[in-house]
């Protein structure tokens, strides 16, 4: 959980600097920041759609702890 906190928090530092920079390099327009929240949030899609849960193998190998739902 450390980890997880750290790399939140190191996000929500990183983040703001880097919006603004690409704002400043764009002459103020924020079509720049814009898209590149987009392109970040098409990455996060694509890498979502290739997460493999393994349920079907926690179900197989811990029986007992899968409550029976009808």
């Amino acid at each position: 959980m450390g980890l997880v906190n750290l790399e939140m928090q190191l996000a929500g530092f990183i983040v703001p600097l880097t919006i603004g920079f690409v704002i400043g390099a764009f002459g103020g327009s924020f079509n720049g920041a814009v898209w590149l929240l987009v392109s970040f949030g098409v990455v996060c899609f694509i890498a979502f759609l290739t997460l493999n849960s393994g349920k079907e193998n926690f179900m197989t190998e811990h029986p007992q702890t899968i409550p029976a739902v009808k």
